[in-house]
């Protein structure tokens, strides 16, 4: 019984932590995976830092849930969320970790949804939702996180 238990303890270790190998472009790679042993994420560093490279997550399915760019640490240019038919659901964007510029949800045949403005992680300006056929349903103004209107 304390066999088993240690073989069961080591086991689940092993899936907890990442794991590091050389990716198919030379560069370094960390990988974290769920506890059915499919991929959960997937960092292609750019340097030995460890604080800069391509963030990819994937879902409890196997399917490829989002993409971003990390940058010292911190989310920093596009982040992308997909479904599992690999349709773009959402496009954030961030500097310096904070969401910053034009953020948009879209309907499954591509067209947007929801379009948002951030400055430095704080909603500013004009936000508008889209009905499915491209015509404006809501329009409303943000002003320092607050909404004005």
């Amino acid at each position: 019984m304390k066999k088993l238990l240690l073989l069961l303890s080591t086991f689940i270790l092993l899936f907890f932590t990442a794991c590091s190998s050389p990716g198919l472009s030379g560069k370094k790679v960390k990988k974290e995976y769920f506890t059915n042993g499919q991929l959960r994420t997937e960092f292609i560093m750019d340097d030995d830092s460890e604080q800069n490279g391509f963030l990819k997550k994937y879902g409890y399915n196997g399917h490829l849930t989002s993409t971003v760019h990390i940058r010292n640490g911190v989310k920093d240019g596009h982040e992308i969320g997909y479904d599992d038919k690999k349709r773009t659901l959402w496009k954030l964007n961030y500097v310096n970790g904070r969401q910053h510029g034009k953020q948009y949800a879209y309907y499954p045949n591509g067209d947007v949804m929801i379009q948002f403005t951030y400055n430095n992680g704080i909603k500013q300006g004009p936000a508008q939702t889209y009905n499915k056929d491209g015509s404006v349903n809501k329009s409303v103004m943000y002003r320092n996180g607050k909404l004005i209107n």
